[in-house]
């Protein structure tokens, strides 16, 4: 039975969440940061006598945790409707039985960070984003991903400390990228990191990694992540990321796409 969450559930999906900390911060990270009762995100369980699995809806993006690798198919139908989701993400086991013919299917390594390889880079043109940069992050990010991200999103982000974004900028204008999107007390989820095309393989993507997770491992946080791109492992790997599972990302496809 699908129950929509309130206050009186977070104990109870912490300690579910919590069977797999790593591969499930996002949702940790999430219902730590923003609870139950913010207009941008709404949490769901699925449990009976046990409790089976977690929806979790962020804006327009649905993550999806199960031990048991169970999903209802008609719910996750109803939730892409009803929130608009534009990307559902989980553990490729949980995913793997989900069809969804609006959407594309991205298989990943899911990898984190102990002990960082790389020396940090001293250049006074990387920084820690603040709120007003979003926008030209956004930029940045719709071109790369070519996606269509919420400014307001990546400000909130900023500015509540959910996440950070480290930029590195050419003429006013942001080059290259990094962030973490959900952050506990202990461990964090990065993504986002690009570089426009005209600028790569100058090592800046690396350069703006080795910022992020220096911070992050300096506080106590265990830098996560996942990717498929070959290059981009060649670059995590070098930072000193080891694989500890398989993550998919199913994204809507634009009309006319397929």
């Amino acid at each position: 039975m699908m129950i929509r969450c309130s206050e009186k559930h977070r104990q109870e999906c912490l300690a579910y969440l919590r069977q797999n900390p790593s591969l499930n911060l996002f949702l940790i990270g999430d219902i730590e940061n923003y609870g139950f009762n913010q207009g941008f995100q709404t949490v769901f369980i699925d449990k009976d006598e046990f409790v089976h699995g977690i929806y979790l809806v962020y804006y327009h993006n649905l993550v999806i945790a199960s031990e048991e690798n169970r999903v209802d198919p008609q719910f996750v139908e109803r939730l892409v409707q009803e929130y608009e989701i534009q990307a559902i993400q989980g553990r490729k086991e949980v995913l793997e039985g989900l069809v969804l013919d609006a959407f594309s299917r991205e298989e990943c390594l899911f990898c984190e960070l102990n002990t960082l390889k790389a020396e940090s880079v001293s250049d006074p043109q990387i920084r820690e984003a603040r709120p007003q940069d979003a926008g030209r992050i956004k930029g940045l990010l719709d071109e790369v991903f070519q996606t269509d991200n919420e400014a307001a999103m990546i400000a909130r982000r900023i500015e509540t400390r959910e996440g950070r974004h480290f930029i590195i900028e050419r003429g006013g204008q942001v080059i290259c990228q990094a962030n973490s999107t959900a952050e506990t007390a202990e461990a964090a989820i990065l993504g986002g990191v690009a570089t426009r095309a005209d600028w790569r393989r100058q090592g800046l993507a690396s350069a703006v990694m080795t910022a992020l997770c220096g911070q992050l491992l300096s506080e106590g946080k265990k830098p996560c992540l996942f990717f498929e791109n070959e290059e981009a492992g060649r670059i995590y790997s070098r930072l000193g990321f080891a694989p500890i599972g398989r993550w998919t990302l199913m994204l809507r496809q634009k009309e006319g796409s397929r």
